[in-house]
């Protein structure tokens, strides 16, 4: 079986894929985004303190330029 290389460097095996894109990902290059989650907040307020109002996402560096994060 053969492991999926790094999409970004090439060189590491692929842990996990860009969120945005799919390109597979190393641990050295996947990069993390964290964006207001707007379903926990109701009139700027957190509707529950259980969930974060905040979620991640795990991105390649080329979505990390191009996409607005933004929701």
């Amino acid at each position: 079986m053969t492991e999926e290389l790094c999409g970004v460097c090439k060189k590491k095996p692929a842990e996990q894929k860009c969120s945005v894109c799919g390109v597979p990902l190393c641990a050295e290059c996947v990069k993390e985004v964290a964006i207001e989650n707007p379903g926990q907040r109701v009139l700027g307020v957190l509707t529950s303190p259980l969930k974060s109002g905040m979620k991640k996402q795990k991105v390649c560096e080329k979505c990390l330029k191009e996409v607005d994060f933004v929701e």
